[in-house]
């Protein structure tokens, strides 16, 4: 099965795209009929971009579509819908496929339009990358209001756990970095295991900053569920955790005084 990455990378190389017939129209037509040749092509695209990266046994769940109510429905019956409130919109992830009403009615029989998720932008704001959009294929902004609702693919594992242990020490690292912590005022600057607590104080009064080094991230691994990661981040923030974040000599010390810091 293939994945994300490789889902959004096929998407990418159609952008410019114009006019019909194309490749894509062509190709679906020729397993389903020249009446398809110059049809409105946006969920044959998601179609091609699927079966080209190994994708189509998640994103094609009962086979080619080009009618976009009926692929919204395959997911529904799956089990893999999320409705398009703004903030369902803006838990959606790169590779999920969003679907349009241009009607605003949320309905999924009033579907008009699909496209592949390429980042959410928050806000209930999605950048997308569709095809059939003034006859091209085009990234493109969506707001809350037009967007039905989108479809989770069940793509592989490697996706499920985009990062490796090399990425997690990476995002561990800033978030503890302890080099350039200041010392907190009337402490004395030579305490380490103070040095450490205000580190911890600091970084939950700092998330902006998790959030930036979890965007660094993303930016490299198209894959990677933002959200998911800066909450498994900020997970690691707690006393039974602090062993593997800061040298071991300060561990214990420190864990103790955050228990009682967080019960106080």
């Amino acid at each position: 099965m293939g994945t994300v990455t490789g889902m959004l990378a096929e998407a990418r190389k159609s952008l410019g795209m114009s006019g019909r017939p194309n490749k894509i129209t062509r190709e679906y037509a020729s397993r389903h009929g020249d009446e398809f040749l110059r049809a409105s092509w946006c969920d044959m695209a998601v179609t091609y971009w699927a079966r080209h990266s190994g994708n189509a046994g998640a994103v094609l769940l009962s086979g080619d579509r080009a009618y976009t109510v009926w692929h919204a429905e395959d997911f529904q019956r799956a089990g893999r819908w999320r409705k398009g409130s703004a903030a369902e919109v803006d838990r959606a992830r790169p590779g999920d496929i969003v679907f349009f009403d241009w009607g605003a009615s949320n309905s999924v029989d009033a579907i008009d339009h699909v496209g592949v998720v390429e980042k959410a932008l928050g806000g209930g704001r999605l950048q997308t990358i569709e095809a059939n959009t003034g006859d091209a294929c085009r990234r493109r902004v969506r707001a809350a209001n037009v967007i039905a609702g989108y479809g989770r693919p069940a793509y592989s594992e490697e996706d499920d756990m985009p990062l490796s242990s090399d990425d997690l020490k990476k995002i561990r690292d800033i978030v503890w970095n302890t080099d350039t912590a200041p010392a907190p005022a009337g402490s004395a600057e030579g305490n380490p295991t103070w040095r450490h607590i205000n580190v911890l104080r600091d970084t939950y009064s700092s998330v902006q900053e998790i959030k930036a080094a979890v965007a660094q991230i993303a930016v490299r691994s198209p894959g990677v569920d933002e959200t998911e990661l800066a909450r498994l981040v900020l997970a690691g923030l707690k006393p039974d955790s602090i062993a593997a974040a800061i040298p071991d000599e300060f561990a214990e010390q420190v864990a103790s005084a955050l228990g009682n810091r967080a019960r106080g």
